[in-house]
């Protein structure tokens, strides 16, 4: 009997042991899970390459802001417009971007600078890019944290080179 209450003590730290060390090791994931803006901006830009991919024009407009406007007179409505006439005049739509310039203006606003290659083929990297036809966007945005999400609330493109993916 006395044995038994020895290891019903040990198992009793035992199991306490290993609750304390699965708490230290999820409490370490989840502050080095903490996202910067930077993280969270990037993913932002992820996510659009994947919504364009998979020509969903309903997980577009997610990504607009629904005061979206621009210096054009663009709102959310036309800018998904815009997106859908290309998502459906093209067949198959492969997407590779690099970020120029990311700056936060406050906590909730950022200003990102994007180029875009668009193309009906797989873009693996920008060596492959050199080596196919695509549509070359450049655009300068403007991004704000709606509900913990980044969302587009201003945008102005114009055509890209090919210089300046590199």
């Amino acid at each position: 009997m006395l044995h038994n209450k020895k290891m019903e003590k040990v198992n009793g730290m035992r199991w306490g042991c290993i609750a304390a060390i699965v708490i230290f090791v999820f409490f370490l994931v989840s502050c080095s899970n903490e996202e910067t803006p930077e993280d969270q901006v990037k993913q932002f830009v992820a996510v659009g390459e994947e919504t364009v991919e998979a020509r969903n024009v309903l997980d577009v407009k997610k990504l607009i802001s629904e005061n979206y406007s621009d210096e054009k007179g663009r709102t959310r409505q036309d800018l998904v417009a815009v997106s859908a006439r290309y998502i459906l005049s093209n067949k198959n739509i492969h997407v590779l971007t690099r970020i120029g310039e990311l700056n936060f203006l406050s906590e909730d606003r950022a200003l990102l600078q994007l180029y875009v290659a668009m193309t009906g083929q797989n873009v693996s990297d920008l060596d492959a890019l050199l080596n196919m036809q695509a549509d070359l966007y450049f655009f300068d945005m403007e991004l704000v944290l709606e509900n913990d999400e980044w969302k587009l609330l201003k945008a102005d493109w114009r055509p890209a080179k090919g210089e300046d993916f590199f």
